[in-house]
């Protein structure tokens, strides 16, 4: 399994804010931007959402959450992965989670933080290894691990002839 993107999206917490990508990972196409902002930021999203859909030959998985800001409302943002239509999106969501937990906890959940450290992130994810955000270290090879163990069911061991 491995992401082919991840994306960034935001909608800021001051008047007359308008949907954005902040960045992705490795670069979207500017001509389709529209397109898939509205995949990985539908309108109606509330904090603590997951988000499936299709996006032409992907699955866009994004999961919504908030950043503090000190003036105004709190931006919302999204962040989002496109993953392989045969690819278990059950596994990215704790995974998604437990990042955005570790940042929160930390101090660290920042749109800047997001977006400096996002190849690292998206490297992280797709080889499902550990990663290191500004001196706080995300386990992902043991959230992988203990995720695959629990969702992904051993095939039988069949011994014997049928008819």
């Amino acid at each position: 399994m491995a992401t082919d993107y991840s994306v960034l999206c935001k909608l800021g917490g001051f008047v007359n804010s308008n949907l954005e990508i902040v960045s992705s990972y490795p670069s979207i196409d500017v001509s389709s931007e529209s397109e898939i902002l509205s995949k990985c930021f539908p309108v109606g999203s509330k904090i603590g959402d997951y988000i499936i859909d299709k996006y032409r030959k992907y699955s866009v998985l994004s999961y919504v959450f908030k950043v503090l800001q000190k003036d105004n409302r709190d931006d919302l943002l999204t962040f989002s992965l496109l993953l392989g239509k045969r690819d278990n999106t059950e596994i990215y969501k704790p995974v998604i989670k437990e990042l955005i937990d570790v940042l929160e906890a930390n101090g660290l959940l920042t749109e800047s933080v997001l977006t400096e450290y996002q190849q690292t992130i998206f490297e992280g994810l797709n080889e499902e290894k550990d990663i290191n955000v500004e001196n706080v270290v995300i386990d992902f090879s043991r959230i992988f691990t203990d995720i695959k163990s629990k969702i992904i069911k051993q095939k039988p061991n069949l011994k014997g002839s049928f008819f």
